[in-house]
């Protein structure tokens, strides 16, 4: 034994107790270190927090009165109304407009219009009043119109459990329906809207259905042979366009991270096969929406290499290239992201009105 243990044994304090202390004491220390290091994470994540942009859906510019008269003329004005959806309306007025003044009979064309309102302001809040229609009670196409765009509402806006039951309304309900190709358009885009939900199979059999019985009375008339034409031209151009847009978007929900973005990415600005209006909507949204509950930046980034592929040599005089700046750097600039140098000369350059989805119709 040292001299120094021999002093501490002779002096009554090389003991068990002496070690139970030290022991206790450097368990301090440890809870101590810990306790600060998780004081740290804690900061950091606030700090994350308060450096996250707040994304809103819109900034707010209408007052009670103005927003509801800004959504009447765009649900309800018909063909007058405006092309697209205002922006700027309080997001709880949109649900208290719809649940206040959209009745069931409300036109179908109204019922689209509505639909398109609650994808830009994600109103989930007005499903329990709109699904009040499905009763299975549709007796006209006009009904069946409606019924669609309410199984659509439910698919948008709604959980994926909303979204399966929806899928399965349209199944009993709506694609097999005697009137069904009165309203075929609108029952293909739904099946679009539906997916992953649901199948087509019940929509594609009551086509195959129809295409025969237009077959039967093809030569009996010029009318007949119209009638014939015109089913066909569905079962052969427009059924299958809907059946690879339903599968191209669930491929796109299937992927993950970087994959996923970029083809979310390509999609959104228009250089996909799949890049109609109703999916780019889609597009938008779920980018919005990961830009809302993650981290933008790879957003941001994937956006940006969009904007430095254009020539800027044709920016301001070629209405594609100006196209693809302009999309871009709005979704950055609406995503609360922010233009680099370039990219804020080339967008200044541009020479097209605002009207891209993710844009909320304010200079910046």
């Amino acid at each position: 034994m040292s001299l120094k243990n021999e002093w501490f044994r002779q002096n009554g304090l090389f003991s068990p107790m002496l070690g139970m202390l030290a022991g206790f004491l450097l368990a301090l220390v440890f809870l101590g270190s810990c306790q600060a290091a998780e004081r740290t994470g804690k900061m950091n994540q606030e700090t994350m927090k308060q450096e996250r942009p707040q994304i809103r859906i819109t900034t707010v510019r209408y007052d009670e009165m103005h927003g509801r008269q800004a959504l009447r003329n765009y649900i309800f004005g018909g063909i007058r109304s405006v092309p697209r959806v205002p922006r700027g309306v309080e997001p709880e007025l949109v649900s208290r407009f719809i649940t206040e003044e959209f009745g069931a009979d409300a036109p179908p064309d109204a019922y689209g219009k509505m639909v398109h309102v609650l994808r830009f302001y994600e109103r989930a809040d007005c499903l329990p009043h709109l699904v009040k229609i499905l009763k299975g009670e549709e007796k006209t196409a006009a009904d069946l119109l409606r019924s669609a765009y309410v199984t659509q509402a439910m698919a948008e806006v709604g959980t994926p459990q909303q979204a399966e039951e929806a899928a399965r309304y349209f199944d009993a309900h709506l694609a097999g329906h005697a009137k069904a190709m009165e309203a075929v358009d609108t029952l293909l885009e739904t099946l679009v809207v539906l997916s992953p939900a649901g199948s087509a199979d019940r929509l594609s059999q009551r086509i195959a259905d129809e295409v025969d019985a237009k077959k039967a009375l093809e030569n009996e008339s010029e009318e007949g042979m119209r009638g014939y034409q015109r089913v066909a031209a569905i079962q052969r151009l427009k059924l299958p366009q809907a059946l690879a847009a339903a599968e191209g978007k669930r491929k796109v929900q299937a992927l993950q991270g970087a994959d996923q973005l970029a083809e979310l990415v390509a999609i959104y600005m228009g250089r996909s096969g799949l890049s109609d209006e109703l999916m780019m909507t889609w597009a938008a949204r779920t980018l919005r929406r990961q830009a809302m509950t993650g981290d933008p930046a790879p957003i941001y980034g994937a956006l940006a290499a969009e904007i430095a592929q254009a020539d800027p040599e044709k920016v301001g005089k070629d209405p594609l290239t100006d196209t693809m700046v302009s999309r871009a750097s709005q979704a950055i600039l609406y995503l609360q992201g922010q233009l680099g140098k370039k990219e804020r000369e080339l967008y200044d350059k541009t020479q097209l009105g605002a009207m891209n989805y993710l844009w909320d119709d304010l200079p910046q």
